[in-house]
């Protein structure tokens, strides 16, 4: 068993952490905790929607006299921080991230376009603080703090890897999440800079976007609700005996939760629902006892096989996945009668488990435990 990841108070919360407060107290005092950042595998899509906005805005501030080098700086960057990420080291060669070279050549072409207009400053006098991108604000006493991703006098945008499809109950409960912290990140710009932006823009990683209008009191009232929200968390933290007293499980929080590898409440949930009960949304979640490693002939294949499954897969009593030791991770044949967990996997049409890029398999000894620490933020 690792060490333990520890919840504690919160003095602040942000636009991002009080949409999670909303969904479920332990799912945010997840977020918050920085050691939990290393159990969660991050979307490749959203560094490149991050490279390509401050690729632009440093085209829009101050012209680039080479465009390609400062995309490449940009991605490099990401690169560098995710080399001693457990998870995201997958994800070392760039040019393999979904979209990349689209992404890059739409990156380059905007960028060019903002240069050629872009009058050169003058005696490195700097322009007013009016547009950021991920630029650190505070508001409400700096107890609401945010980063934008990208914000100007009229607009604040969002990166997502995917737009909300709001043809689906799902997608519809997205975009309010989505438009909500956009919403919150109007009333922190507001308050710590002088100016209301009056539109909000969701932003895929695709290029699509969606715009809504922002309307001040709307955005003032969903900050004060950030706070409330806040104070309520803390009470209930202290109220708690064990963190999974905090969560609220159920087919709407878990199915898209990134902590389902650490988080105890949804696994033991999983276990208490019926055979008939709801199947979750793909992607699939199961935890079993390891009942055999099977390498394939190129040694980086290889076959697992759990018994005696809990998955979000009603009825599944065994579960068999193929994946690379390159790139999930080696598990031992020694693992065998040992509990392990796999997240993040797709099905085939004859039952099988499918690993892709996304998918976690960890040995249950491997996983931290999680505790309350009420020493104070």
């Amino acid at each position: 068993m690792q060490t333990a990841l520890s919840i504690r108070p919160l003095a602040t919360t942000s636009p991002s952490l009080g949409s999670e407060m909303k969904i479920c107290a332990l799912r945010a005092g997840l977020a918050s905790c920085r050691e939990a950042d290393e159990w969660v595998l991050h979307d490749p899509r959203l560094w490149l929607g991050t490279a390509l906005h401050a690729l632009l805005e440093k085209a829009k501030r101050k012209g680039l006299a080479d465009i390609e080098g400062a995309w490449d700086g940009e991605i490099v960057g990401f690169v560098q921080r995710i080399g001693s990420h457990q998870f995201d080291r997958r994800f070392s060669d760039p040019t393999r991230w979904p979209a990349y070279y689209l992404t890059r050549q739409r990156a380059l072409s905007s960028a060019a376009k903002l240069n050629s207009a872009t009058k050169p400053s003058s005696g490195g006098v700097q322009a007013p603080p009016w547009s950021g991108t991920e630029r650190r604000l505070t508001a409400r006493g700096g107890r609401l703090v945010g980063r934008p991703d990208r914000f100007d006098r009229t607009t604040v945008t969002d990166i997502k890897s995917n737009l909300p499809d709001r043809a689906t109950p799902l997608g519809i409960e997205l975009f309010g999440r989505h438009r909500r912290q956009i919403l919150i990140y109007a009333a922190i710009i507001a308050e710590s800079l002088g100016f209301w932006p009056n539109k909000g823009v969701i932003a895929g990683a695709s290029g699509e976007t969606i715009e809504f209008g922002l309307a001040p009191a709307e955005c003032d009232a969903e900050a004060d609700a950030a706070i409330a929200d806040l104070d309520a968390w803390n009470s209930a933290l202290t109220s708690a005996a064990r963190a999974a007293d905090l969560a609220s499980p159920s087919e709407a929080s878990c199915g898209s939760c990134r902590f389902q590898l650490v988080c105890p409440a949804f696994w033991e949930w999983l276990a208490r629902r019926t055979p008939n009960g709801a199947a979750l949304e793909a992607p699939i979640a199961v935890s079993g006892q390891v009942s055999s490693v099977q390498l394939g002939n190129d040694g980086d294949l290889q076959s697992v096989t759990l018994a005696g499954a809990v998955s979000t897969v009603s009825g599944m009593t065994t579960a068999s996945v193929v994946t690379r030791r390159s790139i999930h991770g080696a598990l031992p044949a020694s693992s065998a009668s040992s509990g392990c967990r796999i997240v993040a996997a797709s099905m085939r049409r004859d039952g099988r488990l499918v690993a892709d890029w996304a998918t976690l398999l960890v040995p249950l000894d491997r996983i931290p435990a999680i505790g309350i620490s009420l020493a104070g933020p």
